[in-house]
């Protein structure tokens, strides 16, 4: 008989989360655009117009992963050969 109480007690609890959370058309999606990246490297990147930046979190995974062509697994300082 407890078992049963606590079920009813607890299934409503359970159950509240999903009935607040809001629908997929409602949530905000955060993008990433590497548009402007002329040749990334660890430690940041350099744009289209020659000017050097650091990278925002995670974000050097991100190029590294989608535009593996044009990043250098090394630190801007130590590339000699920026042919570009």
């Amino acid at each position: 008989m407890k078992i049963i109480k606590w079920a009813v007690l607890v299934a409503p609890l359970l159950a509240l989360p999903t009935a607040f959370s809001a629908p997929a058309a409602a949530r905000a999606v955060v993008g990433i655009d590497f548009g402007n990246v002329a040749i990334g490297y660890r430690d940041g990147y350099y744009d289209q117009g020659h000017r050097y930046h650091h990278w925002a979190h995670r974000d050097a995974e991100r190029y590294r992963t989608k535009y593996h062509d044009n990043y250098r697994d090394m630190t801007h300082s130590r590339d000699h050969e920026r042919h570009w």
